[in-house]
């Protein structure tokens, strides 16, 4: 078994469900300068990149809102499984490597995930916000370790799965698509000979929409609360459920994401989300009523 197999059969046996490798040369081809993986760790060669689902099957598909989020796995754990993987190459392969990045300052990512997956050949864009997505996950979570290791790296797929078939007809017909559709305010694009042409996802719009219980909006709320005259107002703001939410949020970290809204109905996070074997028929009507 090679190192770089021993390296995936590691992540995937702690809970990631893919794993690939980006060659530090050609990431840095397409990031300016200070978010870049050797800004971070000094003669970083590599990057490993895990991926999984954001939550359950059974989570999509349950009627109460609450539920995809109380079901979230990878994003609960993906912290234990690169920090595990980092110290596992460090004394394995005797290479420095590092288990996580400084977070974003405001809408200034420190280091692209996303990147790093399509040059690992994990995923690839969709006009969904620009989401990474493939057939057998549908949209994924991510983690990686930048590791000064050097390692044979894999090349960037050629499946794309973003537009389906079922879009690039709705296009024809309508001009727009499941996602640009649910979402016109966040997300524009344009299709052109059965692929995407260009695409645009507004994040200052989405933020303010979608990211309601941010450690920002918490922020926004104690200001709210602090310049509020009113005792009464001030009261019931801080003891609300919003505020809970929020606090909660803050503590646990599980809602800080993006509605969702854009890939709900898109038809290959749709397939990738169906159970398949068991029940294919009920699963099948089941899908046709969403």
């Amino acid at each position: 078994m090679t190192s770089e197999e021993e390296i995936k059969q590691f992540a995937l046996q702690r809970g990631a469900e893919l794993v690939g490798i980006a060659s530090v040369t050609d990431i840095n081809e397409f990031t300016p300068a200070g978010h870049r993986p050797d800004d971070f760790l000094t003669g970083a060669k590599s990057v490993i990149v895990m991926a999984a689902r954001s939550t359950t099957r059974g989570g999509w598909r349950s009627t109460d809102y609450r539920l995809p989020v109380a079901n979230l796995d990878f994003f609960r754990i993906r912290g234990g499984i690169v920090l595990a993987l980092a110290k596992y190459i460090e004394s394995q392969y005797g290479y420095y490597a590092v288990a996580d990045t400084p977070p974003p300052t405001g809408f200034n990512a420190s280091f692209s995930l996303k990147l790093c997956a399509e040059m690992a050949g994990l995923g690839t864009r969709t006009l969904a916000g620009g989401v990474l997505m493939n057939r057998e996950l549908g949209v994924f979570n991510l983690a990686a370790v930048i590791t000064t290791m050097p390692l044979k790296a894999d090349s960037p797929t050629q499946d794309m799965v973003c537009p389906h078939p079922s879009c690039v007809k709705r296009w024809q017909k309508e001009r727009t698509t499941p996602c640009l559709d649910a979402c016109p305010e966040c997300l524009s694009g344009k299709l052109e000979d059965g692929r995407i042409k260009w695409m645009r996802y507004d994040r200052r719009i989405c933020s303010t929409r979608a990211q309601t219980l941010s450690p920002v909006s918490y922020q926004r709320l104690l200001l709210e609360i602090v310049n509020e005259p009113d005792p009464g107002r001030r009261k019931s703001t801080l003891l609300g459920s919003f505020a809970r939410n929020a606090m909660q949020a803050v503590v646990a970290g599980p809602t800080v994401s993006q509605c969702g809204e854009c890939f709900r109905y898109c038809p290959v996070d749709l397939q990738a989300r169906t159970l398949r074997g068991h029940g294919d028929e009920k699963q099948s009507v089941g899908n046709k009523s969403q």
